[in-house]
């Protein structure tokens, strides 16, 4: 990829953690969520020799839910969503801590090449899918400090398609925000370039429409 990012690149990124974020939201209150925006999200997680930040994600198309919610959490108080802006910032932390672990970050890539070896080989079914991968969460990031925890109704967080499908979510979400600090993105960015940020996301969903 490019070495010189733009702010267009750095929303799509944060569309990216956002759209986790939001993804985990639904699925632990009401066990149902944008499947398009799921797949796109955990797509993501095989771009390892992408073209462009976008090319990560499939386009805007991918994270429109993300960059949607993200806009509403920085520009709409009355409407923000304390639980996404924690997720999101759990997320952010963890994207970090990854970025400066190279060991974990070269095990957790060889388990998804492996993965992604299998799945051309055979074939899975959606919910294997999603097993598969929430083992790899539980494997190398959620041994990760701070954890994340997801609140939700206990009848979907006990649910174990539920549970994998958030931690599908999850382990999308630390992928983009590794991407994040990868591409020379700071957390004090989204203070000190929020209103950048902002209208770039805002051009990219009209760039969509």
């Amino acid at each position: 990829m490019s070495k010189t990012y733009t702010d267009k690149d750095h929303a799509l990124i944060l569309g990216g953690v956002f759209q986790a974020a939001r993804l985990t939201f639904e699925l632990a209150r009401y066990g149902r969520t944008d499947e398009t925006a799921l797949n796109a999200s955990i797509n993501s997680l095989f771009q390892t020799r992408p073209e462009n930040v976008a090319a990560v994600f499939g386009g805007v198309t991918g994270v429109q839910l993300g960059l949607r919610h993200f806009i509403t959490q920085l520009e709409s108080p009355a409407d923000r969503n304390p639980e996404l802006t924690q997720y999101s910032i759990r997320l952010l932390q963890l994207g970090r801590k990854l970025f400066g672990d190279e060991k974990r970050l070269n095990a957790l890539g060889q388990d998804l090449e492996d993965f992604q070896s299998r799945a051309d080989a055979f074939g899975f079914e959606n919910n294997l899918r999603y097993t598969q991968l929430a083992k790899i969460y539980q494997d190398h990031i959620s041994t990760i400090s701070p954890r994340i925890m997801v609140q939700g109704e206990p009848e979907q967080l006990n649910n174990p398609d539920v549970a994998a499908r958030i931690r599908c979510a999850l382990l999308a979400g630390v992928r983009a925000a590794h991407l994040w600090y990868q591409c020379d993105g700071k957390r004090w960015h989204l203070l000190t370039r929020q209103k950048r940020l902002l209208e770039a996301a805002h051009e990219l969903l009209e760039e969509e429409t």
